[in-house]
């Protein structure tokens, strides 16, 4: 009886290991996944803050057509990292990226991209200056929820 005991709980130790290592092993490819659609998000939006520095002038004529551009590598990249944040920091996410793209007194999730409303036609320089920070900051915004990854 004591072997068939011994070997009982040999068993059950070898699949309760075995039952370790695989969830260890899903938690730590779920969080590389993570990693990776955090790094995408960061990446996807990187060539526009840079082109968003005051030094560049190129983007000032038209801005909502710069941001429209890059709007579908923005969205993709948005979408693929929001799988891995839970419902309330999900929730948190998207009004953020609304913000950014949607029409300020829009409250639906069908809104059409509104870019317009970083026009800097007719801007002075220092406008022009402020509505880039602002865009700027409606980025980092978006960025800081890769931040606790």
């Amino acid at each position: 009886m004591d072997i068939i005991t011994n070997l009982g709980c040999l068993i059950i130790g070898v699949l309760l290991g075995a039952w370790i290592t695989y969830r260890f092993a899903l938690f730590l490819s779920r969080r590389a996944e993570k990693h990776s659609a955090a790094l995408n998000l960061r990446q996807s939006f990187k060539d526009e803050f840079l082109a968003l520095n005051p030094a560049h002038h190129i983007i000032e004529g038209d801005l909502p057509g710069f941001l429209e551009n890059a709007f579908g590598k923005h969205e993709g990249a948005v979408f693929d990292f929001s799988f891995f944040l839970d419902a309330k920091t999900k929730t948190a996410f998207y009004k953020t990226w609304e913000e950014y793209y949607c029409h300020p007194d829009a409250h639906n999730e069908n809104t059409i991209p509104f870019f317009e409303q970083y026009s800097c036609r007719g801007l002075t320089i220092r406008e022009i200056h402020d509505m880039k920070n602002l865009v700027k900051s409606r980025f980092e915004a978006i960025l800081s929820f890769t931040e606790k990854t």
